[in-house]
Formats: C-alpha cells, sequence, structure tokens
C-alpha cells in the first residue's frame, strides 16, 4: 500500500542504507544528523523551527517518510544522532535492544514539575530511565466538518451527535452529491484512528488492556466496534467515490474532498488536518469560518468522547553524543516550536508550559491535551499496530464489507482471528 511519505524519503533512504555497513563511511560528521518522518509542509515548518531555535550545533535533516525505521539500525557517518519517533510505542522495544541512549532527566521537569503529562511518561521511560523526550503531539479524536455543506444540507449542528447519529447521517447523505464522511483509507493509520477512537468509545477498559499488554483481540467490545466500522462503511453509495476510491486516497485527499472538492461534510482527522483545510479552503475561494472542528463523537447521550494523543518523540541513537544531546535540549525548549504552531499550524505542544497563538481550530485541544488520559493504541503495540497488522486487517476489512454490507459478522470473525494469529507469531 502506498503512502503520502513513502516517495518523500526515497531519496534520502539509498545513502542511509549504504551506512548500514560498517566499512562505509558517508556523510559530514560536523552536523548533527536528525531523521524524521515529515515531508512537504510538515518538513517546511520543521526546518523554521531549526532556523529560530538558537541550536548549539549545526544540523542536518534526513526526509526518510514511511522509511524512519531504518534510522535506528544505520550506522557509519550517515548514520543519524537524533530520530523523531513518529511511534513513541517503539520506544521501550527499542531501549531494550540497546539501540538508543537515554536521556537527560532534567529536559522532563522543572522547579515547576513535570514538563509533560502522565501519558507521555509511560510510554517514554524503560527501567527507570528516560529514552525520549516529546517533541509533537497530536489530538487524534477530532471531526472536521464543513459548515456550510451542513446548513445547506438540513442536517442540522453535529456537535452533539453520538456515533449512532453520524451513522444515520451516512444513510441519509448516501447517493446524495455530498456524502457525509470522506476517508482516505490508502494511508492506513486513518482507518486505525477510526477503529481507536470507536473502540475507546465503546470500551475503554479494553482498549487500555490492550494498550497495556493484555492483548487478547477476541472480546465482545472488538468484535462490536468492528460491527460498528462495517455499519459506516458497508452502505452502498455512503463514500465518495464508493470504497474504490476511497483505497486509493490519502489522508490530504479527503480533507481536500471536504473543504476543496466539496463530495462529502466531514472528515475524521487528527489537529494536523489543519494546513490541508487552510489550504483547501483558499482554493475553494472560502472563509475560515467554513471550518469547524468537534470532538469525536461518543456512543451514547452523556458518556465520554474518546481522548486519543499521538505525536513524535525524539530519541537519541546509540551512537550519537554529547553535541546531538544538546540539540535535543534545544528543540525541547518550551518555545521552540512555536515558529510551527503559529505560523502553519497544525502542531500541538506537549511541553505543558508551551505559550503559543493557537488557531481558533486548534486551541481548545491544545488547552486540555495534557489531561487527554490515551495514547494512540496502535503506536504502543508494536508491530501488530503497523502496516502488516491492524492496518492491513482494517484495509481488508473494508474491502470485504465495503459498498455492499458483505457479511459484517462473519468479516468481524476474520479479523479477530487474524489479529489474534498475527499477535501470537509476533511473540
Amino acid at each position: 500500500m502506498g503512502t503520502r511519505r513513502a516517495v518523500l524519503g526515497a531519496a534520502a533512504l539509498a545513502p542511509l542504507l549504504a551506512a548500514c555497513s560498517p566499512d562505509v563511511l558517508l556523510g559530514d560528521r560536523d552536523v548533527v544528523r536528525i531523521a524524521v518522518a515529515w515531508g512537504g509542509l510538515e518538513l517546511s515548518a520543521f526546518r523554521s523551527v531549526l532556523d529560530t531555535a538558537g541550536l548549539p550545533e549545526p544540523v542536518e535533516v534526513v526526509p526518510l517518510g514511511d522509511e524512519i525505521g531504518t534510522a535506528l539500525t544505520a550506522r557509519g557517518r550517515s548514520a543519524p544522532d537524533i530520530v523523531m519517533l513518529p511511534q513513541a510505542g517503539q520506544l521501550r522495544d527499542l531501549a531494550a535492544a540497546g539501540r538508543l541512549r537515554e536521556v537527560p532527566a532534567d529536559l522532563w521537569t522543572g522547579p515547576d514539575g513535570s514538563h509533560y503529562g502522565d501519558q507521555w511518561r509511560r510510554l517514554c521511560q524503560d527501567g527507570g530511565h528516560l529514552y525520549g523526550v516529546p517533541f509533537k503531539a497530536s489530538g487524534k479524536s477530532l471531526i472536521w466538518y464543513d459548515r456550510d455543506g451542513f446548513t445547506d444540507s438540513g442536517l442540522g449542528d453535529p456537535a452533539a451527535w453520538t456515533v449512532g447519529d453520524w451513522l444515520a447521517g451516512v444513510r441519509e447523505a448516501a447517493g446524495s452529491s455530498r456524502r457525509l464522511l470522506a476517508l482516505g483509507a490508502a494511508d492506513g493509520w486513518v482507518l486505525t484512528d477510526l477503529f481507536e477512537n470507536l473502540l475507546l468509545a465503546e470500551s475503554p477498559a479494553v482498549y487500555r488492556a490492550l494498550g497495556d499488554g493484555g492483548r487478547n483481540w477476541d472480546v465482545p467490545a472488538v468484535r462490536h466496534t468492528l460491527t460498528r466500522l462495517g455499519g459506516f462503511w458497508g452502505i452502498r453509495d455512503g463514500l465518495p467515490g464508493g470504497v474504490g476510491t476511497a483505497l486509493t486516497e490519502q489522508f490530504a485527499d479527503a480533507v481536500r474532498d471536504v473543504f476543496e472538492h466539496r463530495r462529502a461534510l466531514a472528515v475524521a482527522a487528527p489537529d494536523f488536518a489543519e494546513p490541508v483545510v487552510r489550504d483547501a479552503l483558499r482554493r475553494s475561494g472560502r472563509t475560515e469560518e467554513a471550518a469547524v472542528v468537534v470532538p469525536f463523537p461518543r456512543t451514547e447521550p452523556g458518556g465520554e468522547h474518546p481522548r486519543i494523543v499521538g505525536g513524535d518523540v525524539m530519541v537519541l541513537t546509540r551512537s550519537a553524543g554529547p553535541r546531538a544531546e544538546a540539540v535535543v535540549a534545544a528543540l525541547a525548549a518550551e518555545q521552540a516550536p512555536v515558529p510551527w504552531i503559529e505560523r502553519v499550524g497544525g502542531f500541538l505542544g506537549p511541553n505543558v508550559n508551551t505559550r503559543a497563538r493557537y488557531s481558533r481550530w486548534s486551541a481548545a485541544t491544545a488547552a486540555t491535551l495534557a489531561d487527554w488520559p490515551d495514547f494512540d493504541l496502535s503506536d504502543r503495540i508494536g508491530a501488530v499496530g503497523g502496516r502488516d497488522g491492524l492496518w492491513r486487517v482494517l484495509t481488508e476489512f473494508l474491502i470485504t464489507v465495503g459498498d455492499t454490507g458483505g457479511d459484517v459478522s462473519a468479516a468481524a470473525d476474520t479479523a479477530v482471528a487474524t489479529l489474534s494469529r498475527f499477535e501470537r507469531g509476533w511473540r
């Protein structure tokens, strides 16, 4: 499955792979090398942070896209010193394998206490030692919708809708000129985010047990969540262009379907959709007031909204030295990410002391994010949550039930059995 980052990392990947050989000495060791998964606008935004952070050492950015994992195995002069790890749940395994060095504990605390929420410490600590520092946070339990489109459709205000209300809306809008929900299924994490939010809303206890290592996929809450997904995806003409189109569309394409091409009314997307939303509105000649962000729906009125945090963590590779440590310290400064926050958007500062002018879309999430209790599940469960695990299972589930409704119960059984087999094999 292609992704939006795969091509971006290809050019940088070849010399890095060459550096995996201890006999190959490439690169300039006078610079601190930082490997990132970002490309395009995100990469430009990160460079703006570097330009203003007052770094104590010169740096070189290595954009690896979806191949970011290679940064932890590379050696030689091209090997990165710092990796912006997008799957923070891998940190403990990497530390146990001896691929990381500790970060200074004083980056985590100050006179006023911890700089980061408890959910970050649980991820970045292993055996009492800290191996990472949060750099970029994201709120993954959000729905973006087109206010003008909802007004024109007569569907009302979706702010208080439950999951059942959204499902009814998908049915009502099926086959119309504007479907209710867009889906960028070519990016597998979009599917895992939907599954995780629905599961957390359905059963916080099961969600947390899966993330804490007690992984039993064959439980009623998981099956019920898959059945709900089958309800959303199985409605004929429920998605713009059908399931075939959704499987070729990436995250940004789905956002543009709502705010530029206007083929859908809403999309489930993290806060980092903001730059895409802004550009799509500009292209369609509309003001920012047309876009509204609301919490991911709860399952029942009066219930809890799911609140899932994701993000990127700075880690030091085993061969990194004090110069790299000094760069991490500069990037961990509370005001370091302000250029990204204020000039581009789609960035939430994980440091509770960061003070910045957030956009009207991000301000509410930024103000409460430290209290969001749950971290992204697929980022915490290793290979099971990745491309060959949960990503693939949900993609195959979408193909099976999409447009036709298929036999959702049978498809859920298959998904659970596949995850269980993968879990056993991975362990």
